[in-house]
């Protein structure tokens, strides 16, 4: 049991990395080349990894394997 909360803990960990990295590289786009396109594209996918990893979204359409 605690490998797998390991696991997760560092899977939170590296998104939330990832997230920050992003929202740096946003805010130099949105700064040096404001490109609407391009900053909806970066938080298209921010939105992604924050419902996928942290929202657990994806669960909503698997099967229960009981209570």
């Amino acid at each position: 049991m605690n490998d797998k909360r390991a696991a997760a803990y560092r899977l939170s960990v590296t998104v939330a990395l990832v997230l920050a990295v992003l929202t740096v590289i946003e805010y130099f786009v949105g700064l040096y080349f404001p490109s609407t396109v391009l900053l909806m594209l970066l938080a298209l996918f921010k939105a992604v990894a924050v419902l996928n990893y942290f929202m657990h979204v994806s669960r909503l359409w698997r099967q229960e394997e009981g209570h």
